[in-house]
């Protein structure tokens, strides 16, 4: 029996396209059907290790402390100071008489730097009041608390107060109103050893 012919020419048109266009790819298929092969999303990238800070600048703003004189002599203190023939100074004028006011106790804080540097041994303290005549106790607790303060504005300095002695004579014979520094004596350059003479051969006798 023979087929009937299709009579709809629009259905004939799709049956030859889809005759023509043979059945899909296996691997498009695959992949349309199995989600999970699809390519992933590129992961966004963690943030990036904080670089280190650049060090702080060298803080300019404080000026360097002078280099102190090599010389005892050298050191410019004040007009309530006067150089000791025995080595050291002698605080006097209104300082010497009450409490030192604040340029007398920086110029004291020099000394002791300059002594914790350039000196070896003891320092002593010798204080002495003008008064009062009648009451030697009280002049000499008068004499003691002038040495203490000074010794604290030496130690502020820099000098141990283990190197410090204190000696407070309260009313002297001088009448005087003062404190006395007294540096510890210079070390005495060692004597360069004497070279050893060379002692002579023996003379050899001729034969």
């Amino acid at each position: 029996m023979t087929p009937a012919p299709l009579r709809h020419p629009a259905a004939v048109a799709v049956l030859a396209l889809l005759l023509a266009a043979g059945p899909a790819s296996p691997p498009a298929l695959a992949q349309a059907g199995n989600p999970d092969s699809a390519p992933s999303a590129t992961e966004p990238e963690g943030p990036s290790d904080p670089q280190e800070a650049p060090p702080s600048p060298a803080d300019l703003s404080a000026a360097p402390r002078p280099s102190l004189p090599a010389d005892l002599a050298s050191l410019g203190l004040g007009p309530d100071f006067t150089r000791l023939p025995i080595g050291g100074w002698r605080l006097g004028g209104r300082s010497g008489q009450s409490e030192p006011d604040h340029e007398a106790r920086l110029a004291i804080e020099t000394i002791g730097r300059y002594l914790a540097q350039q000196s070896r041994g003891r320092v002593t303290i010798i204080a002495q009041t003008s008064g009062p005549a009648d009451d030697p106790s009280v002049a000499r607790r008068t004499s003691l608390a002038r040495a203490i303060t000074v010794k604290s504005s030496l130690v502020r300095g820099g000098l141990a107060g283990t190197r410090i002695d204190i000696r407070p004579m309260g009313r002297t014979d001088e009448e005087l109103d003062a404190v006395d520094i007294v540096a510890p004596p210079a070390p005495r350059p060692r004597e360069a050893a004497a070279p050893a003479t060379p002692t002579p051969a023996p003379t050899r006798r001729g034969g």
